[in-house]
């Protein structure tokens, strides 16, 4: 059994080769790859049974399975397949790529105590891969001494949901631990979560568990293009993602993580940030904008008004439906790679 599984919900091709060099390179080398291939007409599966990635995955221990052409979806697919068969998992996204020591230093700061997830900095740059910026931390990252700085469930809620800001990163640069990954969110029934942001709802559920452990080291880069998923906001996922703050919000403050005011921040806030991302007169947001406006006096009655309204949204798509995710098991057809 592999230490660690890398799993990849593959959808764009462009960049698929520097994320494959970003593995090829890894100094440890105990881990083996599943990719899940959403692409239109499984393209990136006929390009590596073409040998177009050649060298690159020589030396992988790749699996090529087709996704279920949806990208939430197949980040359910992908930990269906793992299945628990490897005490950490890294999800690569198909843009992003890790540099050599990525997966020998997230080890290390794991070994260091028991963390639902590992997370480090990154690069934020643009198609040639040239840092651009980074992003700032909060104080109780950016004032310890330490290079593997625990963050505990109290400083992860007050750093990111009042200002809704995911100073974390995204899945590229984590590596989940077996028992972080157990709070991978899906989407609820009933009641309020935090699920939304698949990265962002997973770190607020694991780390209620389990701390996470932040690694003070830029070890990857997250690639920003026209073409990333964050900028086709007009669709159903888009609108779950834009939203997404306002259900968490109100449920950190229902479990008094956070503040009455730091709630009214994080909804004003993200109410803002949807009137600048979507057209006019989009129903569903429309609906949304219309319930702050009547219940936005009261965060109780906002919570009792919202919480029914955005249940119906999140079961209008089998993407979000909860009854989709209860079916997210099954088996996905292996798909067979180019020697």
């Amino acid at each position: 059994m592999a230490t660690l599984t890398t799993l990849i919900p593959a959808y764009k091709k462009e960049h698929l080769a520097e994320m494959f060099l970003g593995l090829a390179r890894q100094t440890f080398r105990d881990f083996k790859v599943i990719l899940s291939d959403d692409s239109p007409g499984d393209e990136i599966t006929a390009m590596i049974n073409r040998g177009e990635f050649g060298k690159l995955i020589a030396n992988l221990d790749l699996q090529v399975v087709r996704g279920p052409k949806n990208a939430r979806l197949n980040y359910q697919q992908l930990l269906d397949l793992w299945d628990y068969r490897s005490p950490f998992v890294h999800m690569q996204l198909d843009d992003d790529a890790i540099y050599p020591d990525f997966y020998r230093t997230h080890m290390a700061a794991h070994a260091t105590g028991q963390f639902g997830v590992s997370v480090s900095r990154r690069w934020i740059t643009q198609d040639d891969m040239r840092p651009v910026h980074g992003i700032n931390l909060p104080r109780c990252v950016a004032e310890s001494p330490l290079l593997f700085v625990p963050v505990r469930e109290k400083d992860l809620f007050s750093s990111m949901v009042p200002t809704c800001n995911n100073w974390v990163g995204e899945f590229s640069n984590m590596v989940m631990s077996a028992a972080g990954v157990s709070r991978f969110p899906t989407p609820p029934a009933d009641g309020l979560s935090y699920y939304g942001w698949p990265d962002v709802g997973f770190l607020l559920e694991s780390v209620q568990q389990l701390p996470m452990v932040y690694i003070r080291d830029h070890l990857g880069i997250f690639r920003q293009h026209a073409q990333q998923s964050t900028n086709r906001v007009i669709n159903h996922s888009g609108r779950v993602s834009g939203m997404a703050w306002i259900a968490a919000a109100l449920h950190a403050w229902q479990e008094q993580r956070i503040s009455y005011a730091e709630a009214v921040n994080a909804i004003m806030y993200t109410v803002g940030e949807c009137l600048k991302k979507f057209e006019e007169g989009d129903p569903v947001l429309n609906e949304m904008y219309d319930i702050v406006q009547q219940h936005g006096g009261s965060l109780a009655a906002l919570h009792a008004a919202f919480t029914p309204f955005w249940l119906r949204v999140l079961a209008s798509h089998p993407s979000t439906d909860a009854a989709t995710f209860a079916r997210a098991a099954a088996p996905a057809r292996t798909e067979p790679v180019a020697a």
